[in-house]
């Protein structure tokens, strides 16, 4: 079972950069004292965010982007970068620009972070896809909330799919403007906004997606 993913960004102007992200790692000291002011959790907190506003706390999703930030702030999103995304089960590689592979990392960073509403994509993030398709993400989504509604033993139902995808919607728009403080140029601010898009384009498209999977199993 993947425990680590890493993402190797070789980018076109000859530098390099390696992430390893731990998928069970421990969440974010979210009291810590050496993080930047835009992770602290009173700065452009998420309407819903759950957790206590206690005085000095840190949103422990931002807490785990910081090393990616600091290493992409000055970048713009359309340098071109090839990118190798390894598991102990396989190699997947693209030659994209960083805005399109850093939103997939950083979902996956948020994904595995303290975060209690992004929690939610934990199953997502232990079977990690990258560079995933519209259709792909629909699928995936769409299988983690029935299954989900299954070991529940609850109804079979996309209702909280789709009050989740709400969530994301409100969380997204807070967590930008966090980034907004933190970036000098514009590559970890796009890959989120990319992100988002993908997630409200798969909220907008269940339906339509739905119909051409049904084709798949061959239900009219």
């Amino acid at each position: 079972m993947t425990t680590v993913v890493t993402y190797l960004f070789s980018l076109e102007n000859g530098d390099e950069h390696r992430f390893e992200i731990q998928l069970d790692r421990p969440a974010a000291d979210t009291h810590a004292k050496n993080l930047p002011s835009w992770t602290t959790l009173a700065n452009n907190t998420c309407p819903h965010c759950p957790l206590p506003k206690s005085a000095g706390a840190v949103c422990p999703a931002a807490a785990d982007l910081v090393p990616v930030v600091k290493r992409f702030s000055a970048l713009a999103s359309v340098v071109g970068s090839e990118v190798r995304v390894i598991t102990s089960e396989r190699e997947v590689r693209k030659q994209t620009d960083v805005q399109t592979a850093l939103s997939g990392m950083m979902g996956l960073i948020l994904a595995t972070s303290g975060c209690p509403i992004l929690r939610r994509l934990r199953p997502l993030a232990q079977t990690h896809l990258p560079f995933v398709t519209e259709t792909e993400m629909v699928y995936r989504m769409a299988a983690m909330q029935l299954f989900g509604c299954f070991l529940r033993g609850e109804p079979a139902s996309f209702d909280g799919l789709r009050r989740f995808f709400a969530d994301l919607d409100t969380l997204d728009h807070a967590f930008a403007e966090r980034l907004r403080l933190a970036a000098e140029k514009d590559a970890s601010l796009n890959a989120l906004m990319v992100l988002h898009a993908r997630a409200m384009i798969a909220s907008f498209s269940i339906d339509r997606e739905l119909a051409r999977i049904k084709e798949w199993f061959g239900v009219a």
